[in-house]
């Protein structure tokens, strides 16, 4: 142990820390003095270091303190709910971090972080200036910043391994990025919400007050469900120049930001949420301070939110609109059968399909389908379900396997049209080329109808003439 202690800087990172501690050690070995104090086996950069008790104890400040002020867990503050950032809370304070990753959705949310540091080199200056030691910020380390609000400079990023030890002193200072307006707009974000470390509005709140925001502008309907594609879109266009790799990767995700909405239960990275803040108010505290214009109300965007437990009335609105049984069953995540006898009990009139099939239309499906007609398209035709033109199919064994061997010449005379094509263009060519230039084809045929290929394929070249042999 060392007699005299280095003292944890304002915003200092507790890995910053850690590393100034081993320097002033002396000792040859940094690995033999970690394994000695027992906390070598940690991920030493993580961003929730299971270190936290040491640090505090030989630092003379509460882990309370080290949490709040020197690590990003409060950033997760308002986008978690209170039993899960209290429980994280404590196995970070006792130094039982090793699943809190997956416990608040790290893992699934598939945000790359606790690898890479971030830092500035005006600041990196002006500590060494001031204190005689550069540290790592932890405003730096929030997620999506790229940018030092002090001033106003394009952070360096740095990769650290799981044991490294470094300081932002020995990484490159040089750097020609250019600064991005989306980008300091997000810094700013993050830094706001990681300054608040309460959370000002209830967990439960969040989404609501995003399908307020959202029927305001246009990306939802008066009844709560939202537009998807078109708020995705927008989302995409906001934030297309930001520079930072994890932003580019959550928009190009199909998934986001549908999944805030539907997935009422998960966790999800604080950057999934600043980003769509940042689109739809522009800053942190514009959305604390949110209350809905009187366009929408409770009765129009809260009570007719399909998700919060009135879907019938959402379903008897559907339907007085005109919607079909199966667009009213996927929108409010209802079966087609919940929806009919609902609809039935409201005496909607519902436009139902056929169930029986008698004579004459009985020989015009079987006539389609011996011509190799789709099942749906026949079902369009005639007016019939695709079940029962289906059950029409069943009825004819013989007629399912000829339908079979229909499609599967349709799919041999596709792939033997391709070879012949690439023969005639190609005469010159080699079995090896036409592999290359014909795979789709070539493998099917190989597979399916090997005779054939071979029979028209150019004659296998000899061993002994193979790979320049003579």
């Amino acid at each position: 142990m060392l007699g005299f202690h280095p003292p944890l800087e304002p915003d200092e990172i507790p890995y910053s820390w850690l590393v100034t501690y081993c320097q002033l050690s002396g000792l040859p070995s940094a690995r033999g003095l970690l394994e000695q104090l027992h906390i070598a086996h940690y991920q030493l950069a993580s961003q929730f270091p299971g270190y936290i008790p040491f640090i505090s104890g030989q630092s003379h400040v509460s882990a309370h303190e080290v949490i709040h002020e020197h690590t990003i867990l409060p950033v997760f503050q308002p986008f978690l709910h209170p039993k899960t950032y209290s429980s994280a809370f404590a196995n970070l304070a006792t130094g039982r971090a090793s699943n809190l990753h997956s416990r608040m959705s790290l893992v699934a949310n598939r945000i790359n972080s606790g690898t890479v540091l971030r830092a500035c080199p005006e600041c990196v200056e002006s500590d060494a200036k001031t204190v005689g030691r550069a540290w790592w910020h932890v405003q730096h380390q929030l997620p999506g910043c790229l940018v030092c609000l002090k001033h106003s400079e394009p952070l360096l990023e740095v990769a650290v391994q799981r044991r490294a030890l470094i300081l932002p002193s020995e990484i490159n200072l040089q750097h020609n990025d250019v600064l991005m307006n989306v980008d300091v707009q997000l810094t700013r974000l993050a830094n706001d919400v990681w300054r608040s470390r309460t959370s000002l509005i209830a967990y439960q709140h969040i989404t609501t007050r995003y399908r307020h925001r959202l029927v305001e502008t246009g990306f939802a309907s008066n009844i709560g469900a939202i537009r998807q594609d078109k708020l995705r879109h927008a989302l995409r266009a906001y934030w297309a120049k930001s520079a930072s790799p994890a932003v580019q990767q959550l928009l190009v995700d199909s998934s986001y930001p549908e999944t805030l909405f539907r997935a009422k239960r998960a966790k999800f990275h604080p950057l999934k949420h600043l980003l769509l803040i940042g689109m739809l108010w522009g800053s942190w505290t514009d959305f604390c301070e949110y209350k809905p214009c009187e366009c929408v109300t409770s009765d129009r965007a809260g009570a007719k939110v399909l998700n919060e437990g009135e879907t019938d009335a959402d379903i008897l609105y559907l339907l007085q609109q005109g919607k079909s049984l199966r667009a009213v069953s996927e929108q409010c995540k209802r079966s087609v059968i919940y929806v009919k006898k609902f609809a039935l009990q409201n005496n909607i009139p519902v436009k139902t399909r056929a169930k029986r099939i008698f004579g004459a239309d009985i020989a015009l499906i079987v006539g389609l389908l011996k011509d190799g007609i789709k099942t749906q398209q026949i079902a369009t035709e005639v007016d019939y379900s695709v079940g029962a033109v289906e059950q029409v199919l069943s009825q004819h064994p013989g007629l399912v396997e000829k339908r079979h061997q229909m499609r599967f010449n349709a799919q041999c005379h596709k792939h033997q049209n391709c070879i012949i094509q690439a023969l005639a263009e190609h005469p010159e060519y080699h079995r090896s080329d036409f592999q290359r230039e014909c795979r789709a084809s070539y493998s099917w045929l190989f597979k399916h109808d090997k005779d054939w290929l071979y029979s028209v394929m150019p004659e296998a070249i000899p061993r002994s003439k193979r790979r320049g042999g003579y």
